[in-house]
């Protein structure tokens, strides 16, 4: 009986296991502990400044990422399509969190838009809800989706309320992300090519509108533009960063020897921490950094594809491209490529509820992957059944044969 019992719960742990993308969370794994490491060497300055110890921000954000391991491995226990009647709801208290930061929250770096000493964003979270909610809705409208008239207007109040509130923190790199998120999904969508040349034309007016009509809009463009004449006239930023890639050459200076950190580099800890991995890590450190990304956008793609199920395939490559948008972002605008959007890099950048938005989002990736497998498992098992009882059907009609035949004789 205790053997019986044994084996059960074996296979209860082993099923655990089944369907989940391996890859994947080796990926994840790896770069939140590259993403530690990285921490320790970025929290020295401040350490120094209010004089703590920097194993006290590793601790911390470690705690935050085992959290967000538990959390993304909950979440890709649970069929992601039994969340379809709840999603509507979800999103509801999303608007609420971000109604209440602007009446209640913090005001930090001139935006309100924390909570608990900044350890909470709301406008974190709302971009997982949201790329959830537009995967279930689109799903929804089908043959809708062709007709611009029947889906522009409810989508667009429901975006638009959004961003206004978002704007008003305000948060214009979240405010892009939503942007590219609601057309990389739209596009994803199968929606016509003519829609997605307005939907284009609209993102570009709202950039625009965003640079002419806002102060910080206006001064980053400005001082992106100048990067591109002169870099000694960039924004403070680049400048570090061009020195910290000149000092850290191919194989950097080590982790913890870098010096630009402690030469008055800008927020470290998280929309620069790309900054001390190019000093200290060498151009080889920022190719893991970009490999790791990449790992993770070709497996996000993989189990969009592999996906049966619309929902499943916006939402494994809604969040893909989200936290992968967000890395280049960051990246780009560090070297300026790009203005700065004041985006922070996934799973390096300080910061609770960040990464637990990552992770959870990744969970979901992670149960579209599970149903995934698990329903090509029940599949081949049904095959494999039907065949087998035609084998079985199969010998028993030989047997029979025989023995009329050797009664026969």
């Amino acid at each position: 009986m205790g053997a019986q019992t044994s084996v059960k719960q074996n296979f209860s742990f082993r099923d655990l296991f089944i369907g989940l993308d391996i890859p994947l969370l080796l990926t994840i794994i790896a770069l939140l502990i590259f993403g530690l490491v990285v921490l320790y060497s970025a929290s020295m300055p401040v350490g120094i400044q209010y004089g703590y110890h920097p194993i006290e921000d590793v601790l911390e954000q470690g705690r935050w990422a085992l959290l967000g391991l538990f959390v993304a491995f909950f979440i890709s226990i649970i069929d992601y399509r039994k969340l379809q009647p709840f999603i509507f709801y979800l999103l509801a208290l999303a608007v609420f969190a971000l109604i209440l930061v602007l009446l209640v929250g913090e005001e930090r770096f001139g935006a309100t838009r924390t909570f608990l000493n900044g350890r909470v964003q709301p406008s974190e979270i709302t971009k997982v809800i949201l790329i959830l909610y537009l995967a279930f809705w689109l799903k929804t409208k089908g043959e809708y989706l062709q007709k611009i008239s029947l889906w522009a207007l409810p989508l667009g109040s429901v975006l638009g309320f959004i961003s206004v509130l978002i704007y008003m923190e305000p948060d214009f790199s979240a405010l892009i992300t939503i942007v590219i998120i609601t057309g990389i999904l739209l596009f994803l969508a199968h929606i016509d090519w003519w829609q997605v040349i307005i939907i284009a034309l609209i993102g570009t007016g709202m950039f625009a509108l965003v640079i002419r009509f806002t102060g910080t809009g206006a001064i980053r463009w400005e001082q992106f533009r100048n990067g591109w004449r002169d870099p000694g006239e960039a924004i403070s930023q680049v400048q570090r960063t061009f020195e910290s890639i000149v000092n850290g050459g191919i194989f950097g200076v080590g982790i913890g020897q870098g010096q630009v950190k402690f030469t008055g580099l800008e927020v470290g800890q998280t929309d620069t921490i790309f900054t001390i991995i190019a000093e200290e890590l060498g151009l080889i450190g920022c190719l893991i950094v970009l490999a790791l990304f990449t790992m993770l956008l070709w497996r996000g793609i993989k189990i969009s594809l592999a996906s049966s199920d619309l929902s499943g395939q916006l939402i494994a490559a809604g969040i893909t491209f989200w936290i992968v948008a967000e890395a280049f972002i960051n990246i780009a605008s560090l070297i300026n490529l790009i203005p700065i959007g004041g985006n922070t890099l996934p799973f390096f950048s300080k910061g609770g509820s960040s990464l637990i938005s990552i992770m959870t989002g990744l969970g979901f990736v992670l149960s579209v992957s599970r149903v995934n497998q698990v329903s090509k498992i029940k599949e081949r098992s049904s095959n494999s059944a039907v065949v087998d009882m035609r084998w079985r059907d199969r010998g028993r009609s030989i047997s029979r044969a025989r023995s009329s035949s050797s009664t026969h004789r």
